[in-house]
């Protein structure tokens, strides 16, 4: 069974026109925008788990596909996307991986850390943001805030 995480409430969401058919084009050109950059990020495309807690919820929340780059044992960074009709809808997540006593605190008195889970999210972020622009996709949505949702990495 997969390692659980947790959502920590810092994401960032897009929505493109006219680009509905562009799921698994996206995929592969943020991953090749991740070799491109040559940032030391472990990525690849996993199912995820959409939320629930426990055995019912990971037996029966939904899973989708989604790139997910690997921060270590403390976190991951989670790109999920779905079409609605015509539009494409992204978010990037961060989530916090689980340990024997839950998620590590986001307020960490590890500076390091923090430091560390803040900069592979900002590279993760400009990878998919130059998908985006090589895909020439179209952003239409501006001025979203983020708010809690529950998603796992648990199967």
């Amino acid at each position: 069974m997969a390692q659980q995480s947790a959502f920590t409430g810092v994401s960032d969401s897009y929505i493109f026109d006219g680009a509905g058919g562009a799921r698994d084009t996206l995929e592969q050109a943020i991953l090749q925008e991740l070799q491109i950059k040559q940032y030391p990020l472990k990525a690849g495309i996993q199912q995820m788990s959409g939320g629930g807690k426990g055995l019912l919820g990971a037996l029966f929340a939904t899973k989708e596909q989604c790139v997910v780059i690997d921060g270590g044992k403390t976190f991951e960074i989670i790109v999920a996307n779905t079409t609605v009709g015509t539009y494409l809808y992204v978010e990037v997540y961060l989530n916090l991986k689980m340990g024997m006593f839950g998620a590590k605190s986001m307020s960490s008195a590890d500076v390091f850390e923090n430091m560390k889970r803040s900069a592979f999210y900002s590279a993760a972020q400009d990878a998919v943001e130059s998908a985006f622009a090589k895909l020439q996709l179209k952003q239409i949505n501006h001025g979203y805030t983020s708010i809690k949702k529950e998603t796992s990495s648990g199967s």
